[in-house]
């Protein structure tokens, strides 16, 4: 294998960890409220899911941290998709009044960016 075979291979797997820990981020900014911009920066996707796994009180045992939350964000999303057996109405989660999960993800990440704890 070449240098830059491996090189690459190397910015693939980044580029998926990276995307992984923007997932994790957006879906519960605010369980990642105690970290500070660098921590956050150097936690790979894994040690983030697990984070947020053991905040929610999951065990993970030998499982894949990532792989679990995921499937508990899906089932998650698939109760509030249901709705309301009685009324036919669909749940819909309130994360901030006003604004989307993306609008608080967005604001996480600039409060830290810019080094306010507001």
């Amino acid at each position: 294998m070449s240098y830059q075979e491996l090189a690459r291979q190397v910015a693939q797997q980044l580029g998926r960890d990276n995307a992984i820990k923007q997932r994790i981020v957006q879906r519960n900014p605010w369980a990642f409220s105690a970290m500070d911009a660098q921590e956050l920066g150097e936690a790979s996707g894994r040690e983030l899911a697990a984070r947020e796994l053991k905040e929610l009180g999951i065990d993970q045992k030998d499982n894949d941290p990532v792989d679990l939350l995921d499937a508990h964000h899906a089932g998650r999303a698939y109760e509030r998709s249901r709705g309301d057996r009685r009324t036919g109405l669909a749940i819909k989660p309130s994360v901030m009044e006003g604004s989307s999960a993306n609008d608080a993800a967005e604001s996480f990440i600039d409060r830290y960016i810019n080094g306010s704890d507001k």
